[in-house]
């Protein structure tokens, strides 16, 4: 009997213990089940002792199973925390290595835009170098990529006769246009004939290279093209002597800036052209409106004698409009044709009631 009552009150201290590992609640139940048991005893041993001890070592049994089911967790509970918390650290570690592969993606992006951008204007430099180059080049280098070309005859300042490949071409030269010397009706304008002498000087009889332009050929056939001779472009020569103005006709204006650059510093000295008061413009020559400048300090000399109007050449064709122009000449006619008169040629570019 008293074995079985040890083995009972072992198997609830081992009960009770259980219930503590599951929660420390439970432990409230055991000290009361083992204050039960000592009251027990001293009931057993005569000793003073509380009224229904079994009751309440049975009642902390009690205690101990309810507190374990209100405070215990759910096993699934308990388990899921774990995942969960783990799930969360992972979506963490993933959202920071996101963050940091998109900041590490957008500077990739940004430093490849920078490499592209000094790529770009490494680029830029070497094609300027080059096109330094290419003008240094002297005319007969065979890396300039110019055509040669001999001189058969100077039309007027900015056009040429040049026999190509055993052919001959007439050249007009690009961006430049000096004055007439061989217009029908204008007649010799101021600083013409001097252009004339310069291209003859220079290029009649050489032999030189040329540059066509991006638009080789104009509505007449002619070809478009910067020439040169000597290593320099004539061009530019006729501009640095104030014998030319800039004329400019899209798309060929590769060398428009440096044209400028020479034709503003020809200007500001007052060479050739510009040495008349609004003589050259944009749109051509004015000569009927200009008057050559004086010194202050001298008088004012008399207006010289009116000229009479130059003859008109025997094999002259003069026609009212172009409508009755083209019934003779289909195509129009250029400026060195007895028909030729600027009345007929709104654009001025040398060509009359052209198609």
């Amino acid at each position: 009997m008293k074995a079985i009552r040890y083995t009972f009150i072992t198997a609830g201290v081992l009960f009770l213990l259980t219930t503590v590992a599951v929660t420390p609640w439970a432990a409230a139940g055991l000290l009361l089940f083992l204050y039960g048991c000592y009251q027990l005893a001293k009931q057993r041993n005569g000793k003073p002792h509380l009224p229904k001890p079994r009751w309440i070592a049975a009642f902390g049994i009690l205690l101990s199973v309810i507190l374990a089911f209100i405070f215990v967790e759910p096993v699934e509970e308990a388990t899921q925390k774990p995942v969960e918390t783990e799930e969360k650290t992972a979506d963490h570690k993933q959202e920071k290595l996101t963050k940091k592969e998109k900041e590490l993606a957008e500077r990739e992006q940004a430093l490849a835009k920078k490499e592209k951008e000094l790529a770009d204007k490494e680029k830029l430099k070497e094609q300027k170098k080059e096109a330094g180059k290419e003008k240094a080049l002297p005319a007969d280098s065979p890396s300039s990529g110019l055509i040669p070309a001999s001189v058969t005859r100077v039309v007027d300042g900015d056009t040429i006769k040049i026999t190509l490949d055993g052919r001959q071409e007439t050249v007009r030269l690009i961006l430049v246009d000096t004055p007439e010397t061989k217009h029908p009706r204008l007649g010799v304008q101021p600083f013409g004939q001097e252009a004339s002498a310069f291209t003859e000087e220079h290029l009649s009889g050489k032999e030189i290279k040329l540059e066509p332009g991006i638009q080789e050929r104009d509505r007449y056939g002619r070809l478009l093209a910067y020439v040169y001779i000597d290593g320099q472009m004539f061009n530019q020569l006729l501009l640095e002597q104030g014998l030319a103005r800039v004329a400019v006709y899209p798309p060929n204006t590769q060398y428009l800036d440096e044209m400028k650059e020479i034709e503003a510093a020809a200007k500001a000295k007052k060479i050739g052209i510009w040495s008349i008061e609004n003589y050259a413009d944009d749109d051509g020559y004015h000569a009927n409106e200009t008057k050559q400048q004086a010194p202050a300090d001298k008088p004012q000399s008399a207006p010289p004698a009116p000229q009479p109007e130059p003859a008109q050449p025997a094999d002259s064709e003069s026609y009212q409009n172009c409508t009755e122009l083209r019934k003779v000449h289909p195509d129009g006619v250029p400026d060195s044709h007895p028909a030729y008169e600027s009345k007929h040629d709104r654009d001025n570019d040398r060509w009359a009631c052209e198609r």
